[in-house]
């Protein structure tokens, strides 16, 4: 399966920077994309993330729940149940269905972005980012919207770098 969630990442990422009371300038795309590609960003490097996550999945099963977000968008309610079964929590019993999609339902980008709290410009006092930071879009392959071909093959090239020998092989089209 070839996904986007580099390409996307780095878009939300971009967003969110803009969005930030933190940086003193917002920073041009051309710039967030050269930062990411040598994994000079906030929080550290994207692949190593990813990478290490996917690893200890890999051997800790019982103890790292690995899934992407396109497997989330695509498929909701199984992944709900995978994520339910992996906290020793799984759904059974009548009436199962319905309490799966009153959860998919609640979780929703939509309801979680409708609360007030989440459209506020107010921050809380241990990080300057205001509440609305938090929520974008959410969509699969936004990143065409913004990124042009150069761009796009740029991450794509690292994408393959990073994950060719993991068996992730994931982010290029």
């Amino acid at each position: 399966m070839l996904l986007e969630t580099p390409k996307d990442t780095l878009t939300s990422f971009w967003h969110f920077v803009l969005k930030s009371r933190s940086y003193e300038e917002p920073w041009p795309l051309e710039m967030a994309v050269e930062k990411f590609c040598n994994g000079v960003v906030p929080f550290g490097p994207y692949y190593d993330h990813v990478l290490g996550f996917w690893k200890e999945s890999l051997e800790r099963p019982e103890k790292v729940f690995f899934i992407t977000y396109e497997d989330l968008k695509d498929d909701t309610k199984t992944q709900v149940k995978r994520l339910a079964e992996f906290l020793g929590c799984p759904f059974n019993g009548d009436g199962e269905e319905e309490v799966v999609d009153e959860i998919v339902m609640s979780c929703s980008f939509e309801k979680l972005s409708s609360h007030e709290v989440n459209k506020s410009s107010e921050h809380s006092p241990w990080m300057r980012l205001p509440m609305s930071s938090f929520f974008r879009k959410g969509e699969v392959g936004d990143h065409r919207n913004y990124l042009n071909n150069e761009m796009v093959e740029r991450i794509d090239a690292i994408t393959v770098e990073k994950f060719h020998e993991s068996g992730l092989m994931y982010g290029v089209n």
